[in-house]
């Protein structure tokens, strides 16, 4: 019978997202006038949405996890605040999620500890100054996110996992 969604005819079937956005491209009546993409090339964009949106949020999730098992009283006036935030299980919505600040600080110490990239690159698009150091056009730009959020200079015992220092 196929999946749930399936018709067979295809013309009813009005899937929206972005694998069929790129199927469509392919077999749209106006190819001549842009550039469809190859096989090979929906297969790359594929692998770049699984590894940029998957792969990084099941990451994070994780290390979350595991800060919030091995820190029971973070976990509990975090799951304290969601109580009081949706009661009777609730859905979150938008406004109510935006209320739960210590949510926001357990989500932003975690990503300070293990952020989703140890590094930032740029490349410099013109010449600039910064601090008294000329920076040529062209050059890379590196920041090195992991030892700027485990710098003790900046942040008091940066191993610790501590919610309330991300306010």
């Amino acid at each position: 019978m196929g999946s749930p969604g399936y018709h067979p005819d295809a013309s009813l079937y009005h899937r929206v997202d972005l694998l069929q956005l790129m199927i469509n491209s392919q077999n749209s009546k106006d190819v001549d006038t842009r550039k469809a993409l190859s096989d090979p090339e929906m297969v790359a964009q594929g692998i770049i949405f699984i590894f940029g949106g998957y792969e990084p949020t099941a990451e994070a999730l994780s290390f979350l996890f595991y800060e919030l098992a091995t820190h029971p009283d973070i976990q509990q006036k975090l799951q304290e605040e969601i109580d009081a935030a949706l009661p009777s299980k609730a859905p979150p919505t938008y406004e109510s999620l935006e209320q739960m600040e210590y949510l926001d600080m357990v989500l932003n110490e975690s990503l300070r500890l293990f952020p989703l990239t140890a590094r930032l690159e740029r490349v410099c698009k013109k010449d600039v100054e910064v601090h008294g150091v000329l920076i040529p056009k062209g050059t890379v730009v590196m920041v090195p996110l992991f030892t700027i959020h485990r710098d003790p200079e900046h942040w008091p015992e940066p191993e610790e996992f501590r919610p309330e220092r991300c306010t």
